[in-house]
C-alpha cells in the first residue's frame, strides 16, 4: 500500500512540475510579448484613450490594462506554438542586450512614426483606389 501511495505521489509531483513548467514558458512567452508589443499597444490605443472625456481616462485606462493582460495570455499561446521555450529563452536574451533594450525602448516611436506614414500613404492611394473602383 506504501508503495502504491508513493507511486501515486511521484506521479502526481511529476505531473505538478509538468504544469510549472508549463506555466513558466507561458510566463516567459508573455515577457516577450511585453517586451515586444506592449508598448506598441500603448501607441495604438492612444487614440481611443483620446476619445474618452478626461474625467474618465484613468478608469478606461485601468480596465483597457486589465483587458490586454488577457489578449497577452492569449497571444502567449499562439506564440508558444511556434517557438519553442529555448527559442524564447534566446530572444529573450537578445531583448536583455544593450541593442534589444535600444530596440525596445525606441519601438513605441517607431510605431508612432509608421503609423503616421501609413496613414498619409493611405490617403495617396485614395485616388489609385477610386481609379479601379468605378
Amino acid at each position: 500500500m506504501k508503495r502504491l501511495a508513493f507511486l501515486f505521489l511521484i506521479a502526481f509531483t511529476g505531473l505538478g512540475l509538468s504544469a510549472q513548467e508549463s506555466n513558466s514558458f507561458e510566463q516567459k512567452t508573455v515577457n516577450l510579448i511585453k517586451l515586444t508589443a506592449g508598448q506598441q499597444f500603448d501607441v495604438m490605443t492612444e487614440p481611443l484613450v483620446n476619445m474618452i472625456p478626461q474625467e474618465n481616462r484613468a478608469a478606461f485606462k485601468k480596465e483597457l490594462v486589465e483587458s490586454t493582460n488577457g489578449l497577452y495570455i492569449k497571444m502567449a499561446k499562439i506564440y508558444m506554438d511556434s517557438f519553442t521555450e529555448e527559442e524564447v529563452d534566446k530572444i529573450l536574451e537578445f531583448y536583455a542586450s544593450p541593442v534589444g533594450k535600444k530596440m525596445v525602448n525606441i519601438t513605441p516611436e517607431l510605431t508612432k512614426k509608421g503609423m503616421e506614414l501609413g496613414q498619409a500613404w493611405g490617403m495617396e492611394l485614395q485616388p489609385l483606389v477610386e481609379k479601379y473602383s468605378n
